[in-house]
């Protein structure tokens, strides 16, 4: 096994087996409030009685609990009692400036010494709130909320009794809507029951209440000298028709978002199949076409996700084994007066002084003068080269080197006008569109959804994360899937891949071989650039005689390892290169990478 494989398996095995321990050390303390019973009682003079009782289930150990009341001006909160089932106590109130805390300890012993641990405890918080209760020129106000938005954990149930003088005339609401489960009257008392509210969310009863249940001077609620009925009335009008315009919002972004994913697909059907061709034939057994290896390597190189036009490190690797094919460069295995040269394994190329490079083309000029770059005393060393692209700013001027073979190829022979004869990228191009669209629109709307409690919010946050995944898959589609070959293009991608499903079989090759060995030359040029030149120097070693094969250049540069040495070489100095294409400063950690941080919890 490769030892970096073996390594990543013994890190995450190490990194799972500390996360399971991490989690099974979380899971030894923790709490849930599967009810909340509240009971209220509003008082002529305007003072609300309130009496929790708050449902603890504890897994562990804990210390107490603590309930957080928020308290401004002119609100007070006086006469506080608390109790316990399952548990003795003590208590103390800690104030916070606009929040009261009540500190409950919580004890297994009579001596109040020893901590409770699973055990279930049912502690009642009972208070008079002064100044809450709003009393307008023409009706009181209840609005009081039952569960707030500071609880640690979610509220499974509250379960709430808001006692009144009298029902008649009394006006309520229950927000969020979508809360309660239900509510009804029983003589002067309206029962309210809730669903789960999750922490981080409120759950309130408002109430307008007619002022003859108070008295005339009511020294304990919070007076305001104006009428509030009307106000109210429109307060919660509204805040009605907002929760249904986001419903609506949010069922039609959902619908919406699901018709979305299937653009792709309508975007396939209309742009990304291929045209019905005539040729039929299995395989090629002459080279197709008279196109650099360069060229055929760009439209018809190897890889499900390459891009249609654009050369890749095989149509490189081509290049030269075509110059060598074509005796630019003459294979010398041992200089003989080179101090430290000359090694068996080495491999070595001189430039062909006898072959006119005018004659070349632009992207083979690339490749010659980049080779040229290692002549030393008149031969070019393939250690050198190995040697020297691990180094990093020789690494950038290959890269460079390749970027500009890359350009001329594109520039030169497959412009945008003279790749629409191979292939149309228009699919492609919509597609990425939708991508990149869809990414957006999935993360507005995740963001929005997922800080909204409306239930309608749930689906468009689902859809968002479902329509967001296609829209990367989109972004990461290889161009081939949406794009379409022309008719000339789907039938030279044909050819050319017939063309090496034949060089490819053995039992083809010895039924058909080629008729010389300038012939397998350049079938081992063309498999490069089709990514199969093993293929084809096996074969040529089982079906040309030795003579004919120590005689081609080409064959001996693979044999010898000329090619290995490229393939390495090349994919040193693009991984050197890339690794420092972020600039010089090295050891710098990323945004996130700093050591120490904190947190917090309950006691």
């Amino acid at each position: 096994m490769d030892k970096k494989v073996y390594l990543t398996l013994i890190i995450f095995f190490s990194l799972s087996v500390m996360a399971g321990a991490g989690v099974s050390f979380a899971a030894d303390r923790s709490y849930t409030i599967p009810i909340l019973n509240e009971d209220l009682f509003v008082q002529s003079d305007g003072t609300l009685h309130v009496v929790e009782t708050i449902h603890y289930s504890f897994s562990g150990t804990y210390n107490g609990i603590y309930r957080d009341i928020p308290v401004t001006s002119p609100q007070q909160l006086t006469n506080i009692k608390v109790s316990a089932d399952g548990a003795y106590t003590s208590y103390k109130l800690i104030d916070q400036g606009t929040t009261k805390r009540i500190q409950v300890y919580l004890y297994s012993d009579a001596a109040k010494t020893t901590p409770i641990t699973n055990r279930n405890v049912n502690v009642t918080v009972e208070y008079d709130f002064l100044h809450g209760i709003k009393s307008y020129n023409d009706i009181a106000e209840l609005q009081y909320q039952l569960v707030g938005t500071s609880w640690a954990v979610d509220i499974g149930q509250v379960v709430a009794n808001i006692h009144l003088n009298s029902s008649t005339g009394v006006q309520y609401w229950l927000n969020p809507p979508y809360f309660a489960a239900g509510s009804s009257w029983d003589n002067n008392t309206l029962h309210v029951t809730s669903t789960n509210v999750p922490s981080g969310q409120y759950f309130e009863v408002r109430m307008v209440i007619p002022k003859n249940q108070f008295a005339a001077n009511p020294v304990n609620a919070n007076i305001i000298n104006q009428n509030g009925l009307n106000e109210i009335l429109k307060i919660q009008n509204d805040y009605q028709n907002s929760l249904n315009f986001k419903t609506a919002m949010y069922e039609i972004l959902a619908v919406l978002m699901f018709l979305a994913l299937f653009i792709p697909f309508f975007i396939y059907l209309r742009f990304g199949r291929e045209p019905k061709i005539d040729y039929r034939a299995e395989y090629e057994r002459d080279i197709p076409t008279d196109d650099p290896p360069a060229i055929v390597n760009a439209i018809c190189g190897p890889g499900f996700s390459k891009k249609v036009g654009v050369p890749d490190m095989d149509g490189f690797k081509a290049t030269i084994m075509d110059l060598i094919n074509r005796k630019y460069f003459i294979l010398q295995n041992h200089p003989s007066d080179k101090d430290g040269y000359g090694a068996d394994g080495s491999m070595f190329l001189k430039v062909n002084p006898e072959q006119d490079s005018s004659k070349l083309k632009r992207f083979e000029l690339n490749v010659m003068n980049f080779l040229t770059q290692f002549e030393e005393d008149g031969v070019i060393s393939m250690d050198a080269i190995s040697d020297d692209l691990s180094n990093r700013e020789s690494a950038k001027s290959f890269r460079e080197t390749y970027m500009g073979w890359v350009d001329n190829i594109k520039n030169q022979f497959l412009n945008d006008s003279e790749l629409n004869n191979f292939f149309n990228k228009k699919g492609d191009t919509y597609i990425k569109i939708f991508g990149g669209l869809g990414l957006a629109v999935s993360i507005i709307v995740f963001i929005f959804a997922l800080m909204d409690s409306l239930p309608a919010a749930d689906i468009a946050l689902v859809m968002s994360i479902v329509l967001g995944v296609v829209a990367i898959i989109s972004l990461i589609l290889p161009e081939k899937i949406a794009g379409q070959w022309t008719t000339y293009g789907e039938e030279y991608d044909a050819k050319w891949n017939n063309f090496k499903k034949y060089i490819q079989d053995f039992s083809l090759i010895k039924e058909y071989p080629p008729e010389s060995i300038v012939i397998w030359n350049k079938y081992l040029v063309y498999a490069t650039a089709l990514g199969a030149a093993d293929a084809v120097r096996k074969a040529m070693e089982l079906y040309v005689p030795k003579d004919e094969l120590q005689g081609s250049d080409i064959y001996m540069f693979h044999y010898y390892g000329g090619y290995l040495l490229l393939s390495n070489a090349f994919d040193t100095g693009i991984s050197t290169a890339n690794a420092g294409s972020g600039g010089d400063f090295e050891g710098v950690g990323d945004v996130g990478g700093g050591f120490g941080g904190g947190g917090g919890g309950a006691f």
